[in-house]
């Protein structure tokens, strides 16, 4: 029975546990509706349609002896352009409008950086040269040893919230580890949330 309180609970995790999965969903909080991030790689190919479904976003992973590939392909062409290699894991999500899409690029178990692309012409926006330029804090503590640069979400069309976490290992007396908050504009400007030092 459709109604017993079994079935409705397993429809809930079904549906709970297909979200990530879904490369147009969108989820809303107390922040508003925002297009979903999708963390990579999920199998061996894994297509990515923008909200508008104008283009779609392919990411390759045959093995870990071959590289991790990101296309993207317009609707209705039969040609696809390669955005970048890459070497270990990403995130993915496409702005509310389809005219950017962001990837966090975790390179390296020490290492992650947010890069903003246009679909169109695959002109490329470093999100940590935009924050080092705002806060001489963050720009001292993108070369640690740990250095986690990541957008995690689309505020709207033209912003991102982006959120740092850094710390160095070299041996004591270590310096304190550096966390920031910052919104990130695409014209190039960057308002500082918060930063805080930690031990």
């Amino acid at each position: 029975m459709v109604g017993h309180p079994y079935v409705v609970r397993l429809l809930t995790l079904l549906a709970l546990f297909a979200l990530p999965f879904a490369g147009v969903a969108q989820t809303k909080s107390s922040r508003g509706v925002h297009s979903a991030v999708i963390g990579l790689p999920q199998g061996a190919m894994t297509t990515i349609p923008s909200p508008d479904q104008n283009w779609n976003l392919i990411f390759e992973f045959p093995d870990v002896y071959k590289a991790r590939k990101l296309w993207i392909q317009h609707k209705g062409s039969n040609e696809r352009r390669l955005v970048r290699e890459f070497e270990r894991s990403l995130d993915i999500s496409w702005s509310p409008d389809s005219q950017h899409f962001f990837v966090n690029d975790a390179s390296g178990s020490g290492e992650t950086r947010p890069y903003v692309y246009d679909p169109v012409t695959l002109q490329t926006i470093d999100l940590a040269v935009l924050i080092a330029k705002a806060s001489p804090k963050a720009d001292d503590y993108l070369g640690a040893g740990h250095s986690y640069l990541d957008a995690k979400y689309w505020i709207n069309s033209h912003e991102l919230l982006v959120k740092m976490m850094a710390y160095f290992s070299e041996p004591p007396p270590q310096r304190p580890g550096f966390s920031g908050t910052y919104r990130v504009d695409l014209s190039g400007s960057v308002q500082k949330v918060h930063e805080a030092s930690w031990r």
